[in-house]
């Protein structure tokens, strides 16, 4: 089975030796890290798990203003649906996926089980724009938060997703502004254009080790950290992940009482990063090999192609190509408007419908959905 089939992440340690051997990854020296260092760009698509199609497809439509720009179905769980959104060009960076599982249990935030993932909006103006119409929309949300250099909005999914809305805080903006900003902004009816989500900001998955976690990404995918203290928590830290040119397109929350976590309803199942090359993607299996870290070898997707392995806690890590891309298959005007299959799967076409359909029929979901509450602070692992 590989990791990308697994329903349950809970931790997986493929060398149990990791915490025991404070000298396992000294074997790579210097040079041998640079050879990797900028191949990783950024953030390709962060993959959850929803109970419905449906309500799913009209929160991040019609709700969160994204396009679906691919339907189709979990290669290797064939009869159930993978829906894919992101900007109006695929981009990207942009693309937030879904299996479609109904008959999961609510899932857990922990170990191997991320927190919560943050798209960026252009201006500093979008934030209480946003507040008005999500609050309009009857979703549960939280802030403007000022801190870490970035403004931010929090709201949970249908499903109970976390989802954070955050833009730059370049002009060191007070919380004071921002407040008068919330009392002066326009209503909105609509999703307006400088309202538009964009790329990732981050995902946020959750460690047990700060120290190990940033030895790990460091040594096997040429990555770079920092830390912050996490305001919403005393005794976690903020580990921040990145490259030269983005240092923290991951942000880990840290801490030693981090507890276990379970992928459900509602919960990020994997976040995948972005390289330019097939064999850049090589590089990083061929170092994963070499230090025995278990990993799924390459998976051609179709629209890419995948590597999966897990960091030391079970969370689910994946390396993306960025190409064919999601236009391979269906003009971009087009995306996402029917079920696409690749052309493995073309001859089963008939039996994922059907089972599909039966799926559809046991699987209700009310419009509008009642909301989620979101406590806060946000960034509390005690919530």
């Amino acid at each position: 089975m590989l990791p990308s089939q697994s329903y349950n992440t809970t931790r997986y340690i493929r060398t149990t030796s990791f915490k025991s051997e404070s000298d396992y990854f000294m074997q790579f020296k210097s040079e041998s890290i640079n050879k990797l260092s900028g191949l990783i760009k950024g953030l390709h698509h962060i993959t959850l798990v929803t109970s419905n199609q449906e309500v799913n497809r009209r929160f991040y439509t019609e709700v969160l203003g994204l396009k679906r720009v691919k339907l189709t179905v979990n290669q290797d769980d064939i009869y159930h649906r993978h829906l894919f959104y992101a900007d109006e060009k695929g981009t990207t960076g942009s693309a937030i996926t879904f299996f479609e599982w109904p008959e999961l249990p609510k899932g857990e935030i922990g170990l191997g089980s991320p927190h919560h993932l943050a798209y960026t909006v252009p201006r500093i103006d979008a934030i209480p724009k946003w507040k008005f119409w999500l609050s309009s929309q009857g979703v549960s949300v939280e802030g403007p938060f000022v801190r870490g250099g970035r403004i931010s909005l929090y709201l949970r999914d249908p499903d109970g997703v976390i989802v954070e809305i955050t833009t730059p805080n370049t002009d060191n903006i007070s919380s004071e502004y921002i407040k008068e900003l919330e009392h002066l902004a326009p209503s909105v009816s609509e999703i307006t254009q400088e309202m538009k989500l964009t790329t990732f900001d981050h995902a946020t998955p959750i460690s047990s080790d700060h120290d190990l976690t940033e030895r790990f990404l460091e040594k096997l995918l040429g990555l770079k950290s920092s830390t912050r203290t996490n305001p919403d928590q005393e005794g976690t830290t903020i580990l921040e992940i990145g490259n030269e040119d983005r240092s923290d397109f991951l942000r880990y929350i840290a801490t030693p009482s981090a507890r276990d976590g379970f992928v459900g309803k509602g919960n990020v199942h994997h976040i995948a990063m972005s390289v330019e090359e097939d064999e850049d993607q090589l590089k990083i299996m061929r170092r994963l090999n070499d230090t025995g870290i278990g990993n799924s070898g390459i998976v051609d997707r179709f629209w890419f192609k995948s590597l999966y392995f897990r960091d030391p806690d079970g969370n689910l890590l994946e390396i993306a190509t960025k190409r064919p891309g999601y236009t391979a298959d269906e003009p971009l005007e087009k995306l996402g408007s029917k079920l696409v299959l690749p052309a493995w799967l073309e001859p089963s076409r008939q039996r994922i419908e059907k089972k599909l359909e039966a799926q559809d029929a046991r699987s209700s979901g009310e419009w509008p959905p009642s909301y989620p509450l979101l406590k806060s602070p946000p960034e509390s692992l005690q919530n």
